[in-house]
């Protein structure tokens, strides 16, 4: 029997959502769109959470918050048929991205956000594994 840590490092826990369809980029191509892992959603949200102050002409400090959602999307997007990522160049990936629809990066972006469960809070989300992991000692 394996050990708890093997067990949870051979976990398919990552989900997913085949059958995309982007015709505004590839008519008829279908996309596979994936969560993020839990070390690739933190480092992105850390990346949101950083302020850049800086100083304003005559009228104080101004604050930024980075978001740079095509770099999720970049990391999520996959060729359904191949498994393969459409960008494997994260930063051409984030370039392109970055030059297309708000609207559509947008969505793949929350569509992303979901499959990660970042939407759930955490009791949603202990209940869950606790149910992914007693239906899999069955």
């Amino acid at each position: 029997m394996a050990s708890l840590k093997d067990q949870i490092r051979q976990a398919d826990d990552v989900r997913y959502q085949d059958d995309v369809e982007i015709p505004e980029w590839v008519p008829g191509a279908l996309f596979r769109v994936t969560g993020l892992p839990s070390g690739d959603w933190e480092q992105y949200q850390n990346k949101t959470s950083k302020m850049t102050v800086r100083e304003g002409r005559g009228s104080g400090a101004e604050m930024t918050i980075k978001s740079n959602k095509a770099e999720i999307v970049a990391k999520a997007l996959r060729d359904q048929e191949t498994g393969d990522l459409v960008f494997p160049d994260l930063v051409e990936g984030v370039a392109i991205l970055s030059k297309r629809s708000a609207g559509i990066v947008n969505g793949l972006f929350q569509l992303v956000r979901h499959l990660s469960d970042d939407e759930r809070d955490f009791t949603v989300r202990v209940r869950a594994a606790e149910e992914d992991f007693d239906d899999a000692q069955h």
